[in-house]
């Protein structure tokens, strides 16, 4: 706790698929997983005797599908199902589900949270099972640099995008032709970035526009978020992979792993290089950041929302 306490500014970078330096929020969330434990027993020849955390994990579910016709528009409320039993045969003694709750403001994450814990406990009580909270992680929501991100772009424009060889074009575009046209047009038109029609035909954007969102909620979360509660934060993005290309997909995979991605590994480099130069001479800048970000926070104090004592889930992908 306390790591970002008197930090002057934090620059992060993120791939993308355009170079930019968004002033866009960002979803708040709680990722957390509730284990339920009931009873075993022979589904046919004794189903009395059983107990099932699978219809507890089943009967959870439906409720927060109830819930999500009573939260914010902009909330998501994500799941799977971890562990669901052995054999149909056997009533399952033991399952797991793993929600993941967002929302545009932190303090709407834990309203809803709030809530899904009472439907996990109506699980538990309707089943007669018990269940557990392993509490993974929680993030605020972001609050981006304006001061910041006019430092960044005008850095980008002065070293200048990356520029690709007919062979890396020539990839991008075999890559990203499983993404069809009405989808990159859906995808382009949802940024919501003026003039987004022009780069329907483009492969990879070497453009460096203003930031054109601000006021606006992206779709994803990070814990950058929080830093930004600290201290004047830019995250910003450099083209990485071709326009289109969905996130978390197989295309941005392969395209940061091949000479694109290093390419704009390396302009995020020189761009975050030349950008703290200029915080690290420029005392009336930083001055200027730290101003709008006291006024951003004016009144709001932040409360870290993870449970007191937890530790990092590290093995989370071992069990």
């Amino acid at each position: 706790a306390g790591v970002f306490q008197g930090v002057d500014a934090v620059l992060s970078h993120h791939p993308g698929s355009m170079n930019m330096a968004s002033l866009a929020s960002s979803l708040a969330n709680n990722s957390v997983k509730f284990h339920f434990y009931g009873k075993t027993a022979h589904a046919a020849g004794s189903p009395e005797m059983g107990r099932s955390a699978l219809d507890a994990v089943e009967l959870m579910n439906v409720g927060v599908n109830y819930l999500r016709e009573h939260v914010v528009q902009e909330a998501r409320i994500h799941y799977v199902i971890e562990e669901g039993g052995g054999q149909p045969n056997v009533v399952p003694d033991y399952a797991r589900v793993w929600y993941l709750i967002r929302a545009p403001e932190r303090e709407q994450v834990d309203q809803i949270y709030q809530r899904v814990l009472k439907i996990a406990e109506g699980a538990a009580l309707m089943t007669e099972t018990r269940f557990e909270v392993e509490f993974l992680k929680a993030i605020y929501n972001k609050l981006p640099s304006r001061v910041l991100s006019e430092l960044v772009t005008q850095k980008m424009r002065e070293i200048g995008p990356p520029e690709y060889t007919e062979e890396e074009l020539k990839f991008a575009k075999e890559v990203v032709s499983t993404v069809s046209r009405e989808e990159k047009v859906e995808a382009l038109r949802k940024t919501k970035r003026p003039g987004w029609e022009e780069l329907v035909d483009v492969v990879m954007d070497r453009t460096v526009p203003d930031a054109w969102n601000e006021g606006e909620v992206s779709k994803g979360s990070t814990d950058v978020s929080d830093v930004s509660w600290q201290c004047p934060t830019m995250e910003f993005s450099t083209a990485t992979w071709p326009l289109g290309a969905p996130g978390h997909s197989w295309i941005n995979v392969a395209c940061s792993a091949h000479s694109i991605g290093h390419k704009s590994l390396l302009f995020a480099a020189k761009v975050m290089a030349a950008s703290a130069l200029e915080l690290l001479t420029d005392g009336e800048l930083l001055k200027k950041a730290w101003e709008e970000h006291r006024e951003r926070t004016r009144g709001r104090t932040y409360v870290s929302p993870l449970p007191e004592g937890l530790e990092p889930p590290l093995d989370m992908w071992e069990r």
